[in-house]
């Protein structure tokens, strides 16, 4: 039987939308103007870390030192308010079940912890959360889902992982894992799809609620 590994973000709780809310805001405070969709192309998947760098290289501009905590300050604020569950991803975890699941994300560990809590799936994942702060890298680069695999007593290759992003397939596929590629979030589903079989995704779906079943038709 194989583990199965999510990434958080798009995959388990809708919270791209937020976070690249909060993103543009701070982007525009510090004299960067980018439309969320802009953001959304460019950096989803990605460490905010990463966004800034990127920035701060194309632009010129410095940011503050708490940046990064005004973000988790911000987004955290808007979880408790606007975030919820991936449609179909609960029911989708009880049919897979009973056995126990993976969180790999690029996101900070408290806010991964708060996004499970506050949308009611910490019950399938307990403490089995491993992020960038855990490695040496963050995803694009394998670390993450090597780690994930090894906390939950399992060779990479025998781990299934749940991914909506470029940067996390390509991370994922980089571990040596079986990668399936989730559009459901995306804004433009059709032109991700290709994308992620490019990054190594086995197979791409759009609905939550199709793993089970494609799972049970497949050989991955």
């Amino acid at each position: 039987m194989p583990h199965f590994i999510f990434d958080c973000d798009g995959v388990l709780v809708d919270s791209e939308p937020l976070s690249m809310r909060v993103d543009v805001a701070i982007l525009a405070e510090n004299g960067v103007v980018m439309s969320e969709e802009d953001a959304h192309r460019r950096f989803v998947g990605r460490t905010f870390a990463a966004m800034l760098d990127e920035m701060q290289q194309e632009f010129g501009v410095t940011f503050p030192a708490d940046a990064s905590a005004q973000k988790d300050l911000r987004l955290l604020k808007l979880y408790e308010t606007d975030l919820r569950a991936v449609d179909g991803v609960e029911s989708a975890l009880e049919a897979l079940g009973p056995q126990h699941f993976s969180v790999a994300s690029n996101s900070p560990y408290e806010r991964v912890e708060t996004a499970l809590r506050i949308t009611g799936l910490t019950r399938f994942f307990g403490n089995r959360i491993t992020t960038f702060e855990h490695v040496a890298r963050g995803k694009p680069e394998p670390d993450v889902f090597i780690e994930a695999a090894r906390r939950a007593g399992y060779k990479p290759e025998d781990c299934i992982v749940v991914e909506d992003s470029v940067t996390g397939v390509t991370a994922a596929h980089r571990a040596g894992c079986r990668v399936l590629g989730f559009t459901g979030t995306h804004p433009h589903p059709e032109e991700q799809a290709p994308k992620l079989v490019a990054a190594g995704a086995r197979i791409t779906f759009a609905r939550m609620s199709d793993l089970p079943e494609i799972l049970s038709e497949r050989i991955l």
